[in-house]
């Protein structure tokens, strides 16, 4: 007997703005460089169109890296894949937060991400 992978095409409504995001994700917390770009791409591959990022797990390049890879393979679309990524601690005084999301994109290498968090309360849902 098949099933369908429900789960795979759920999608959330967002509150604020516009659009929806992917119930699935993937967590891109590997310590590894090479793994971190190894999986970021076989999870793209694979049918993931989630990434949770973050200023703290110091891979941002090496994802972004993956991601430019998989889109110039063709196939998949930047505007098909939600991007969450967090500031670290040191970054949520008002006048830091602008510049760190700024640096979290250059490092992401897009222009723009799905949902950006800076404090541990916005993760309570």
């Amino acid at each position: 007997m098949v099933t369908q992978d429900t789960l795979r095409y759920t999608t959330i409504p967002l509150t604020h703005g516009s659009g929806a995001m992917p119930a699935l994700g993937f967590g891109t917390l590997i310590p590894d460089p090479l793994a971190t770009k190894k999986a970021t791409k076989a999870a793209l591959e694979a049918g993931f169109r989630h990434l949770d990022c973050a200023e703290r797990y110091r891979n941002e390049a090496v994802v972004g890296e993956a991601m430019q890879e998989v889109f110039k393979a063709g196939g998949i679309l930047r505007e098909d894949v939600f991007v969450t990524t967090k500031l670290w601690n040191n970054n949520h005084r008002p006048e830091r937060v602008q510049p760190a999301f700024e640096a979290s994109l250059r490092r992401l290498q897009i222009d723009y991400v799905g949902m950006a968090l800076r404090k541990a309360e916005t993760l309570a849902v």
